[in-house]
């Protein structure tokens, strides 16, 4: 009996214990919540101002600008495939390459339309009077509707994600090289960037339960960004738009019950507003195509036909092919500490949802304390679906075996809001480790506020830094690579324009813009011929040939043995644009094949624009200066081949270059680009 009454009151005992130590167990848990809460108070004072749509936008638009005037085109792919025939639509002649033949037609000409109803209404305005104008004029164009576009990110994140992610956000962007080059490209994959981005942008704003509210703030303006991306711009941006799906099919809004009805009205919704988007822009898209094809034409699918499902033989591996950790290199190169942050994003979100889940267990005592917790979990797996494309494209990208830098910068304002997520992560997310804090305050002194201080200046420093490096980037694109655009400038006037690069025959007026009957549309006698050999992808566009000149390539020793463009048959010979468009001819292929009739003798050049690498005068031929001379100043172009890796990527002052023997022995190496006119009557070669 005694031992019996002592094993009781032992029970007690442990069970008197046990709910102490629950007790205890709660009030701590609540303790962290109401911690969490304040810290996260003090984290939104600290940066709870967040910058005007308007300001966001005069700051992106000036760095934007500066990279429409200064960069130079990255991709010869921008040039051929885009400047040329946009070049052709307007004054009657240009390159033409393969994808523009009817039998193939991979490239859409309402895609030019589009920029060329630009550059007209434009002209309208300012009167255009070089064809150098016009090309700055679009390019400046591009630029503001990207920076226009990135501002508008900025500001749904700060209204519907958090507004410590915003401020990063916007303060990577600034300092972003990879846009500096990409905003003003005209390039479908850029295009598919700035409306892909506003895509992002609606998708920032949660489910609700209004269905209303939900179809015309979110889904409708998603859809139609997304679609137009895809349609217009390039078909494989559709990939950005899989999480925006995943997520209105499985996330519920606030209120959703059951599990069908919210999702079949989700997809009906879904369903509806992208099939009526999709039949209106391919519907207008098919019409102008076929215009100028002569046919009935669908240019996004013959594309994806050609490179996926192999279509008249060709692949896009025919192109080159590259390793599975290309972009992971083009995204240090372009993006240096963003990416690295970008990269971060996801681990570091993984670790704040263990943080958030541990938590959660132990406030089950307390029905505040879990709620708290709950609604935390919840907004974190938003997060998840907002930080995902980035991850979905970067991954579908490099499983594919031909890459290209362009593809990437569908994803680069998206990028910076990646970084910005891990940044705003990594404070909150040492708070949940109590002893740790506890030790830190009474090791240091430290208040919440002090440490949000701390945390907030570091994210300033570090993407300070980021932006640093980003400049030095940008600088290094204008210095080492920007001559093709100058060297072509020093092309002199013909006999019949009192300066080089004159124009528009068009003129100020809209009246002679439209009209057909401008200088460009007839034949010329003084025509000049302009040649480019190996160096051939340099080539800045038309927009830099003067008026009354014609490129031509010329085969020379180590030139490419893949196919060259050819040359739209000019207006002045088919009679009309349409007939030079829709017209089928022999000397395209589709599997990059060398085509002989693209490239003609050197004796019939006029003038040779060549680049020559002193450092490879065992692997390129130098312009025999008896047969040619040189015309105006060389530019410089720098080296790739024999100059550091670090001195070709970003600028280096050139003090510092001659002091870089540390970097393998090798410093700046520079060659130069020149334009040469051939001594008449005399026969040309290469020594």
């Amino acid at each position: 009996m005694a031992m019996r009454q002592r094993h009781s009151v032992k029970q007690e005992r442990a069970e008197r214990r046990e709910q102490k130590r629950q007790r205890k167990a709660h009030k701590q848990a609540e303790k962290e919540v109401r911690e969490k809460d304040k810290v996260d108070k003090l984290e939104s004072t600290h940066m709870e101002y967040v910058p005007s749509l308007s300001v966001l936008f005069r700051f992106l638009a000036l760095i934007r600008v500066v990279g429409a005037l200064l960069s130079p085109i990255q991709d010869c792919d921008e040039v051929y495939n885009y400047w040329e025939p946009l070049h052709f639509l307007q004054f009657g002649q240009g390159k033409q390459t393969w994808e523009y033949a009817p039998q193939f037609a991979l490239r859409s000409y309402a895609y030019l339309q589009l920029h060329s109803m630009a550059i007209k209404l434009l002209h309208f305005v300012f009167g255009f009077r070089a064809k150098g104008q016009v090309f700055y004029a679009l390019r400046v164009v591009l630029s503001l509707v990207s920076a226009l576009c990135e501002a508008f990110l900025v500001r749904m994140v700060a209204r519907h994600v958090d507004r410590r992610i915003a401020n990063c956000t916007a303060l990577a962007l600034f300092g972003m090289a990879g846009l500096f080059h990409a905003a003003p490209a005209l390039l479908p994959s850029s295009f598919a960037m700035c409306l892909g981005t506003l895509g992002v942008a609606a998708t920032m704003m949660p489910p609700t339960r209004d269905l209303r509210r939900h179809m015309w703030q979110r889904v409708v303006p998603a859809t139609v960004a997304f679609a137009v991306a895809v349609l217009v711009g390039w078909p494989y941006a559709g990939i950005m738009a899989v999480p925006f799906v995943l997520e209105e099919v499985l996330v519920p809004g606030p209120g959703n019950s059951g599990w069908w009805k919210w999702r079949l009205q989700r997809l009906a919704v879904l369903a509806g507003v992208g099939g009526v988007s999709a039949l209106l822009i391919v519907s207008g898209l098919v019409a102008v195509d076929s215009w100028y094809y002569g046919r009935t034409i669908f240019a996004a699918w013959n594309q994806v036909a050609y490179n996926i499902l192999g279509r008249h033989g060709g692949a896009s591996t025919l192109y080159g092919a590259e390793p599975w950790y290309f972009y992971l290199k083009n995204g240090l190169l372009n993006g240096n500490i963003v990416m690295v942050l970008a990269l971060l994003a996801l681990p570091v979100w993984m670790a704040y949802y263990m943080a958030l889940r541990i938590t959660a267990r132990s406030a089950k005592g307390s029905v505040a304390g879990l709620r708290a917790a709950e609604r935390l979990i919840d907004s974190h797996w938003l997060l998840l679906f907002r930080i995902a494309p980035f991850y979905v494209v970067l991954g579908a990208f490099s499983l594919q075996p031909h890459k290209e830098e362009r593809f990437l910068s569908i994803v680069y304002p998206h990028m910076c809001f990646c970084a910005a997520a891990a940044l705003s992560l990594a404070s909150p997310l040492k708070t949940w480790a109590r002893e740790m804090l506890i030790r830190t305050r009474s090791q240091t002194g430290q208040t919440e506020s002090n440490k949000l201080r701390s945390f907030a200046w570091a994210n300033i420093v570090l993407l300070g830094v980021a932006a640093c490096i980003g400049m030095l980037r940008m600088t290094a694109l204008v210095k080492y690579y920007a001559a093709p655009v100058r060297a072509f400038m020093e092309l002199p006037a013909t006999s019949n324009t009192t300066q080089t690069n004159e124009l528009l025959p068009l003129g100020p007026s809209v009246k002679m813009f439209i009209s057909s009957s401008h200088k460009s549309l007839n034949e010329r006698a003084d025509e000049r011929v302009v040649c480019m050999g190996e160096a051939w992808y340099w080539y800045p566009s038309s927009y830099w040939l003067p008026e009354g000149y014609r490129l031509q390539f010329v085969q020379q020793t180590n030139a490419t043995q893949g196919q060259l463009p050819g040359d739209f048959i000019p207006v002045y010979k088919s009679g009309s644009v349409k007939a030079s468009t829709s017209v089928e001819r022999t000397d395209f292929n589709g599997l990059n094949e060398w085509e002989k009739s693209h490239v003609g003798e050197l004796s019939t050049c006029d003038y040779l624009v060549d680049i020559e690498y002193p450092e490879r005068s065992s692997n390129s031929k130098q312009v025999d200066r008896r047969k040619w001379k040189q015309v105006g100043e060389c530019q410089a172009v720098l080296d790739t081949e024999n100059s550091a890796i670090l001195a070709r990527i970003l600028y280096v002052p050139h003090s510092i270059a001659q002091m870089m023997a540390w970097t393998g022995g090798r410093r700046q190496k520079w060659g130069q680009m020149c334009v040469f006119q051939q001594h008449k009557f005399e026969s040309v070669q290469f020594e």
